[in-house]
């Protein structure tokens, strides 16, 4: 029996996995999918990964993919202002790479790690021994097979039978939002920033995964779904033109393959732990994808998770209600300042105003991205000084349903 069982071998469980072993652990790692295997997503890596994965012992395996180096961030306003912001210049930049290589890789890195890989083996139950969380059953090719371990990492995505057994994640209750992401080829204006683009109700990301070849994923609501009809490719080609300054750059582009959705995006946790069993990744919640810090912050997660569940297998322990504190504390000031960015944006006059003030000022522009990328402290978001530079505090008069107050 491994000590610890981990379901999922995205980035989140492939990490956890190996941080586990690091310590010294037996680690097992099931996943339904046999890798390497497709995953919609922006796929937009910010610099705070490079730390992680240097950690994972990963960084060389995922250089050895060539990703296409991310310097920093253009957004477009509603209106056409556009803004660049630089990451720091002494830092890695970010990437972009597809996660049909990603997970793949740091799959194979928990495998060279010494964790028990089985791909093709889904978690359909759970074991609870007295109320604690023993281990799951799976079912694969093989048939039927019970799977107990001493602690669990549910890292099986947005769909989680782990956390949806035990009662902790679901849909959010307002947010309803579906991306749809496609691969073009021969697109024009690409360099070494990701983009985005800001229309009414909707947005769309330009990752460049080279030169000459991007990932182009719109996120819109739910309602606008309906409109695809079963015919998806027509759906994505129509909503592409509330961008024109996109479709002009993909006049001469191929996309290349049917595009695929995802979706509704945003969940919610109501914790992230049960006794003997912790969430890492999607299966913890999210919130959406516009910063784009995915799989980040699936990384940094699956450590937390790692160091908590390390401490409770040397102490016998099965309490593991520190991984909540520690994760709330890590995320708290960046998903403050995801929904408040979220505010800004669904309010398109806002978005403009912004925008032209981030246009005038690079040194903020700089700090807003940084942000993002993971590597400025959110906390410094929400000053009252910053929010004055942006122009934010003069829609104060709007009352409690303007964008800023998510910070009341």
């Amino acid at each position: 029996m491994p000590e610890v069982l981990v379901v999922g071998g995205g980035p989140a469980g492939a990490a956890a996995a190996i941080f586990l072993r690091h310590s010294g652990h037996e680690v097992a790692l099931i996943d339904e999918a046999r890798f390497p295997r497709d995953k919609v997503c922006g796929e937009g890596v910010s610099p705070e990964a490079w730390r992680l994965l240097d950690r994972l012992g990963a960084a060389d395996a995922v250089r050895a993919l060539g990703p296409h180096p991310l310097r920093g961030m253009r957004l477009t306003s509603p209106e056409g202002t556009v803004f660049s912001g630089d990451y720091a210049r002494d830092r890695a930049p970010g990437f972009a790479l597809r996660r049909f290589c990603l997970d793949r890789a740091l799959l194979e890195c928990a495998r060279a790690a010494g964790v028990e890989v089985r791909e093709g083996l889904r978690a359909q139950e759970l074991v609870l021994r007295d109320g604690v969380v023993a281990g799951v059953l799976a079912a694969g090719g093989a048939g039927a097979e019970r799977l107990a371990a001493r602690v669990v990492i549910a890292a099986d995505g947005r769909r989680s039978v782990v956390a949806r057994r035990l009662g902790l994640l679901r849909e959010h209750g307002r947010l309803r939002r579906f991306a749809v992401r496609g691969y073009w080829t021969d697109v024009e204006g690409l360099d070494d920033h990701g983009e985005m683009h800001v229309a009414r109700g909707a947005y769309c990301g330009v990752a460049p995964l080279s030169l000459r070849e991007a990932n182009v994923t719109f996120v819109v609501d739910r309602r606008e779904m309906g409109a695809a009809g079963g015919r998806l490719e027509d759906f994505y080609r129509r909503t592409l033109a509330r961008w024109p300054r996109i479709v002009e750059r993909l006049s001469r582009a191929t996309l290349a393959g049917p595009p695929r959705a995802i979706g509704p995006l945003a969940l919610r946790a109501s914790r992230v732990s049960a006794p003997g069993a912790v969430l890492v990744g999607d299966a913890a919640g999210f919130y959406d994808p516009f910063t784009g810090e995915g799989v980040t912050l699936a990384l940094r997660s699956a450590e937390l998770a790692a160091e908590v569940a390390h401490g409770a297998l040397a102490a016998g322990r099965t309490d593991l209600r520190e991984y909540d504190r520690r994760r709330a504390e890590a995320t708290r000031d960046k998903f403050r300042f995801n929904h408040l960015l979220q505010r800004v944006v669904a309010w398109p006059a806002l978005s403009d105003l912004v925008a032209r003030r981030l246009a005038r000022r690079p040194d903020l522009a700089d700090r807003l991205v940084g942000i993002a990328g993971d590597f400025v402290p959110a906390r410094t978001a929400f000053g009252p000084a910053f929010l004055l530079d942006l122009g934010t505090l003069r829609l104060k008069r709007l009352g409690s349903e303007s964008p800023l107050g998510v910070l009341r």
